[in-house]
């Protein structure tokens, strides 16, 4: 008796059931969102670095600015401040010599996301008083003063420029740390609460004090 040359169930049809392409639909979307979420993470990440860079580059700015002030000027060695964003010391009297001088301990940085420009605060001693005003930097090299209320300007303008703006704070603590110096520490906080954790940068460095 010849057997068939045909296989049993020859016309019989094999395929994937329901159940298993809903298996594989899941581990595919768990995969997608997991390679999601990782891209999220990376960029994320990137955009951190970016602004923890330019604190940085402000708190260094920052040193140097109080640096190259005298040993007898009361911005950069009068003992005050305050580090904590929540509670910046601003200007304050300070005795000096017998003269009261109005030091502040902060100041704000603009940068401009659109047009490049920085806005930055400044703090000027000026026929022995104390005043406020805000220079600004474009992207092409010029620099501009507020006018305002002129030069010196009281109390302190602002331009209206938009941009991610940065407070920085600085602290100077009397004989640290030995007698006869001060030690001067920065703190750059970036104010854009959608940024987190925080974007927060702290540098120091120490000088002789006024006596």
């Amino acid at each position: 008796m010849l057997k068939s040359l045909h296989p049993k169930n020859a016309n019989s049809e094999n395929g994937f059931t329901l159940m298993e392409v809903m298996v594989a639909i899941v581990i595919l979307t768990i995969g997608m969102l997991g390679a999601a979420l990782l891209m999220a993470n990376v960029y994320k990440n990137t955009v951190r670095s970016r602004y923890m860079a330019t604190a940085a580059a402000l708190a260094n700015e920052k040193l140097e600015d109080l640096s190259r002030f005298g040993v007898g000027d009361p911005r950069a060695s009068l003992a005050g401040g305050s580090l904590d964003p929540n509670n910046p010391q601003g200007a304050q009297t300070q005795p000096w010599n017998g003269v009261t001088y109005l030091v502040a301990y902060y100041d704000t940085v603009t940068l401009s996301s659109s047009t490049g420009a920085m806005s930055e605060t400044r703090q000027i001693l000026y026929n022995g008083g104390t005043y406020f005003t805000t220079q600004q930097f474009t992207a092409d090299g010029i620099w501009h003063w507020d006018t305002t209320t002129g030069y010196p300007s009281t109390p302190a303008q602002t331009f209206s420029s938009t941009g991610e703006t940065y407070l920085r704070l600085w602290k100077i603590d009397a004989d640290t740390p030995v007698t006869g110096n001060v030690l001067i520490t920065v703190n750059v906080v970036l104010k854009n609460d959608a940024i987190q954790p925080p974007v927060s940068f702290e540098m120091s460095m120490v000088r002789p004090s006024l006596n």
